[in-house]
């Protein structure tokens, strides 16, 4: 990424007003660095204790491109989480029982395969009507090998964005390990048949089904993170970071726990 400041106009810029909204820095992604975004910016550097110049170097794009380790917001009205408001704003089923996680995705634009450059996360209210959201890097497509190589004559599997209620619950992942594995209900798949690392979303190609697009791990590996995608996914939603993986399956148990419910919804957001 290079250096921007006020003035400048780009897909860098863009970049960094997603960043900033991931980070609960609400930020219109326009392309456009006017006097909002980098009052925008100045308040992010501040919050992260960095000089405060409203301009984006290497620091601060360190900093934004980080996972955000969580973000604590009040129920209602402009305190909601950004990506609660986001979910609404579009139609989709949000809710405020304690305990009960929403579990989410949010895709990038970019369409070239294999790197973990988009998000996963969780969003729960506590039993004081709290919201917690916690944000960790993920892919939410599938990696090169498997676009190039699909297992099915119709092309690899990239998970539709919407919504899946109730369609998840804690199973083994390929037989080896506990992950929220699609067990309890049907998704929408594109079918991407073209044979490259481009990611293509025809729409003419979807299916439904039971597809096994599970959301697990890359890595096992305690401290460890995970960088190009490879054959990590053939479609399922893939954390990154073993910590990200172990936090959503904690999160994903304390459900269970406090609240009875063995099913998952997990809904997948495009960037904004």
């Amino acid at each position: 990424m290079k250096t921007i400041r006020r003035g400048d106009r780009g897909d860098d810029v863009k970049t960094c007003q997603q960043r900033l909204t991931v980070h609960g820095i609400q930020s219109g992604a326009d392309g456009i660095f006017g006097p909002g975004t980098e009052s925008d910016v100045i308040e992010f550097q501040e919050k992260s204790g960095l000089e405060a110049d409203g301009i984006v170097g290497p620091a601060s794009w360190a900093a934004l491109m980080a996972a955000p380790s969580s973000e604590a917001n009040v129920l209602t009205g402009a305190g909601l989480p950004p990506v609660i408001r986001r979910a609404q704003e579009l139609g989709l089923q949000a809710w405020d029982e304690p305990y009960r996680m929403w579990l989410f995705g949010i895709r990038s634009e970019n369409r070239d395969a294999n790197s973990f450059d988009d998000e996963m996360g969780c969003a729960w209210v506590n039993e004081d009507g709290l919201w917690t959201v916690e944000y960790w890097p993920a892919t939410t497509d599938p990696g090169t090998y498997w676009l190039v190589n699909p297992s099915r004559s119709e092309g690899c599997a990239i998970l539709v964005e919407g919504q899946y209620l109730d369609t998840y619950k804690i199973d083994l992942h390929a037989g080896k390990y506990e992950a929220i594995c699609q067990r309890a209900g049907e998704v929408r798949v594109y079918r991407d048949a073209s044979g490259d690392n481009k990611l293509d979303m025809d729409p003419r190609t979807i299916t439904q089904g039971y597809f096994g697009i599970n959301l697990h791990a890359a890595t096992q590996l305690e401290g460890r993170e995970s960088t190009q995608v490879n054959k990590w996914s053939a479609g399922c939603q893939v954390h990154a970071t073993q910590k990200g993986f172990a936090r959503m399956m904690e999160l994903a148990h304390l459900q269970v726990e406090k609240t009875g419910r063995d099913k998952f919804s997990y809904t997948l957001l495009e960037s904004w």
